[in-house]
């Protein structure tokens, strides 16, 4: 009797009203005259009264639904007698709720199962009712916790394992709103349940695209607060700091020959067009012609020789002077520090003899003035083919990996040139980007059967990478690791997560750096990721400040979305458009968000929450803190131990180089 009375209490005091209204998934609640104030006491203790943004219960007879109220308004109640009217008699306030789910077994279950009838009565949640609306767990699965709601402070968030990193996640938010921190903390809580578990480490691999440097550890230099551990400790971990700055002994990624000597890998490196450049590097990739050659140096040479002495007879107006010291001068820059003098004496022999007349269309050696020899001369090929096959050239540092690819380009494009087979026009801008981006990539990848990394977490920081480079490795290392992991593991025992931080630099959908044609490759790549992945096992993380500038299939195809302060209307209206279970209030409640809260949303959490990331130790924060100007500038003088300057230098090295 007595549990039947405390019930009967129960829901005196926390009714707050009856359904007056249904349309559709929204409900209209006349709310109590005795409920309109901000907090009900109950058995002593304080409990929140219905407002913006919370839950309700609506029952219906056996059945338990739960909506979120988006809104409420008053109006003046006009059939109230007008016989002792007090203030309270004539207004009426009611609210907007929608339906989100229900209550069933002692579970919450997202989704409409029931709709309400008129004059159903309606419930603030209880405590144990508010928890299972914010319990995101499923039955069986393991649990990180990564904060707490921001307006329930008391209240945690758990998020499953299995339903936020089985799946695609999306971080967003302007600079400075705690987007990387996020990502951090999602995956710092992962590392420390399965960080030293033997399965997760021999089956799982994430490999994070660093743009900014923020994810790799750094030393304490000066008295500064640096993260030494970003996200894990160095066991779990290994960092590729990348650089097109250095001359030698840098960091490079690892990869097969296989992935090297791939026609789509040269494609994405030199950009090629795909009606002329693409279809050449396929035939030059696809023949072992130049690879027959190489084994023999004295072959190889005839084939040159025989090249020039073609192109010198030729009458061909596309073929001039230039034509042949070029390739000369390229087959010396295939051969870097190992090109013998004898080759630098041969392109000035040519340079200083070899003319062209291009009224004749004529070739010429010697000088003017003593009536040089024309091609027609017995003694031509002695001066031209006979000394190039004369040569002693040591070709064994071009016969593998890039440097044999690049040599086989540059011998395929000049034998196609001087016999009419390929149009210059077409194929020069691609051999122009051979010359400067070969030098870049070996920089940054070597050939090596080692895997990318013997640790679960691969780190690559492009912050030290050129401009076209930083497009170009990630789009590599991404299509190499996909495809390695569909042909390798058609059983899904392995896990592969990609984690690009700053994605708007290589999943934009606008960009006057680069031609339509390698835009719509490079975005039709990470689309096929984030649409195919799952099946392969393979899943996508993205971290950015624009949204807006991200494709619309890449935003629409993630599961999860961890969003932070937003205050630019088109990258609002970008999420709002792929996230179509985000209601009206999380929506308008992103450009005024706190650093460090975000709304919570997807299929990890039953219903939208605002959660507020809590702390981790210092040293596992990434390295993307606001500086802080007033502490910097009340420092004294940089010391010239801090510079390394001399005496005579103070006054010039003390200023920042600017």
């Amino acid at each position: 009797m007595r549990d039947v009375d405390a019930e009967l209490q129960r829901d005196a005091v926390f009714r707050v009203g009856r359904v007056t209204a249904v349309e559709g998934r929204r409900i209209s609640v006349q709310v109590d005259k005795l409920k309109n104030g901000a907090h009900l006491l109950y058995r002593g203790g304080i409990v929140r009264n219905v407002a913006v943004a919370s839950y309700v219960k609506i029952t219906k007879g056996f059945v338990e639904l739960i909506a979120k109220v988006d809104g409420e308004h008053i109006a003046e109640n006009r059939a109230a007698s007008g016989a002792f009217r007090t203030d309270d008699d004539r207004v009426l306030r009611t609210l907007d709720v929608s339906l989100i789910g229900y209550l069933d077994n002692g579970r919450f279950e997202r989704g409409v199962r029931e709709m309400p009838l008129l004059d159903n009565e309606c419930f603030i949640l209880s405590e144990s009712e508010f928890g299972l609306v914010h319990t995101f767990v499923a039955p069986g699965d393991a649990s990180i916790e990564i904060g707490t709601l921001a307006m329930e402070p008391a209240q945690r968030v758990v998020i499953g394992v299995d339903q936020i990193f089985g799946s695609h996640i999306g971080i967003f938010g302007n600079t400075g709103s705690g987007k990387s921190y996020t990502l951090s903390k999602l995956y710092h809580e992962l590392f420390n349940a399965f960080g030293t578990s033997p399965g997760f480490r021999e089956r799982s691999q994430f490999v994070l695209i660093d743009f900014n440097g923020e994810y790799v550890d750094r030393s304490s230099e000066g008295g500064a607060a640096r993260s030494t551990s970003v996200i894990t400790s160095a066991e779990n971990k290994r960092e590729y700091v990348l650089s097109t700055h250095a001359k030698e002994g840098g960091a490079r990624i690892p990869l097969p020959a296989s992935a090297v000597e791939d026609v789509t890998f040269w494609s994405v490196l030199l950009d090629a067009t795909e009606k002329t450049q693409a279809p050449f590097l396929a035939r030059v990739l696809a023949s072992d012609f130049w690879e027959r050659r190489l084994a023999d140096p004295a072959d190889l040479l005839d084939v040159i020789g025989e090249m020039v002495l073609r192109a010198t007879k030729s009458n061909d107006v596309s073929i001039d002077r230039q034509t042949v010291i070029n390739l000369l001068l390229e087959v010396r820059t295939c051969l870097g520090v190992h090109a013998p003098q004898e080759l630098d004496d041969l392109v000035d022999d040519f340079q200083t003899n070899l003319h062209y007349n291009s009224t004749l269309r004529k070739f010429y050696w010697g000088a003017w003035t003593n009536r040089p020899l024309d091609p027609d001369d017995a003694r031509w090929q002695g001066l031209t083919k006979d000394k190039i096959t004369a040569l002693q050239v040591d070709f064994s540092q071009v016969r593998e990996g890039i440097d044999l690819v690049r040599f086989k380009i540059v011998l395929q494009y000049y034998n196609d040139i001087i016999s009419g087979f390929s149009n210059r026009e077409h194929l020069s801008p691609l051999i122009k980007r051979l010359e400067t981006r070969v030098p870049d990539i070996k920089k940054l990848v070597e050939i090596s059967d080692v895997p990318l990394a013997d640790r679960p977490l691969a780190i690559v920081s492009l912050r030290d990478v050129n401009l076209s480079m930083r497009k170009v490795i990630p789009m590599l290392l991404c299509k190499y690791l996909y495809d390695a992991k569909k042909e390798s593991d058609a059983s899904n025992e392995h896990y592969l997560n990609l984690i690009i931080d700053e994605a708007h630099n290589i999943l934009s959908t606008e960009s006057s750096r680069e031609s339509e044609a390698w835009r719509d490759y490079r975005l039709e790549t990470f689309e096929e990721i984030i649409k195919e992945g799952r099946k392969f096992g393979v899943f996508l993380t993205i971290a950015s400040q624009r949204p807006h500038d991200i494709s619309e299939t890449i935003i629409s195809q993630l599961h999860n979305y961890f969003l932070h302060r937003l205050i630019n209307n088109l990258d609002i209206h970008a999420v709002e458009k792929a996230v179509a279970y985000l209601d009206r209030v999380s929506f308008e409640s992103l450009p005024i968000l706190p650093t460090g809260a975000c709304v919570l949303a997807g299929v990890s959490a039953q219903v939208p929450v605002v959660a507020k990331i809590s702390a981790m130790p210092e040293v596992f924060e990434p390295n993307s803190r606001t500086m802080s100007v007033t502490t910097e500038w009340s420092k004294g003088p940089i010391t010239l131990a801090a510079t390394g300057a001399t005496p005579e230098l103070a006054d010039e090295t003390e200023r920042p180089p600017f």
